[in-house]
């Protein structure tokens, strides 16, 4: 697959993507509490697809040496302080992932993300109410913007991040046919900036 088809595909989602946010923001005002700085959500282990670290790769080639070596480092401590943590042997990242709070290492000293032109997908999505259509009986949004079991009614929410669901689904779905199952396993932004 050529990098620039997968660039061309991965940015129009990202558009949608923050489209949906802004309209949640639009439509909610200051009941959205994602702004610069806020960092809540960034301080969970989650897993991010091999599309997510090839853009997060071709971003880190575009940094200074400095600032590419200061986000390798900050992996290496966050990926040592996992380990530590939790020995892999014992746990899975999905079990770590409900008791690890710690800071991703794209994250500066006041809490804002150093690759975010290049975040991830699912750094992208959350905030604001986030629909799955493979999940259809649950909604997800921070806890800073709705409490658990506030009712959030929104006619437009389905449709559109059903759109944007099925569109990224399917560049996963061409992604993984042109590549080695191997090569497609998802990983951690940590890995992924030590890839780069």
């Amino acid at each position: 697959m050529e990098s620039d088809y997968l660039n061309k595909k991965y940015f129009n989602i990202t558009d949608l993507i923050q489209t949906e946010f802004d309209r949640n923001v639009s439509k909610y005002g200051d009941k959205i509490k994602c702004t610069k700085g806020c960092s809540k959500c960034c301080s969970q282990i989650f897993k991010i697809t091999h599309i997510d670290a090839i853009i997060i790769a071709d971003y880190l080639n575009k940094l200074s040496n400095e600032n590419k070596t200061r986000l390798k480092e900050k992996a290496i401590i966050y990926l040592n302080e996992l380990s530590a943590q939790f020995p892999k042997e014992n746990n899975s990242l999905d079990e770590y992932s409900v008791k690890s709070k710690l800071p991703c290492p794209a994250l500066n000293g006041v809490g804002e993300c150093m690759i975010y032109e290049a975040r991830p997908v699912i750094c992208r999505r959350f905030g604001p109410p986030v629909y799955d259509y493979k999940n259809p009986e649950k909604l997800f949004a921070c806890e800073l913007n709705f409490k658990d079991g506030e009712e959030i009614i929104d006619d437009l929410l389905i449709p559109l991040q059903t759109e944007i669901g099925m569109m990224w689904d399917d560049l996963k779905r061409i992604f993984n046919e042109e590549y080695d199952e191997k090569k497609i396993a998802s990983t951690t932004i940590a890995e992924a900036i030590l890839k780069s």
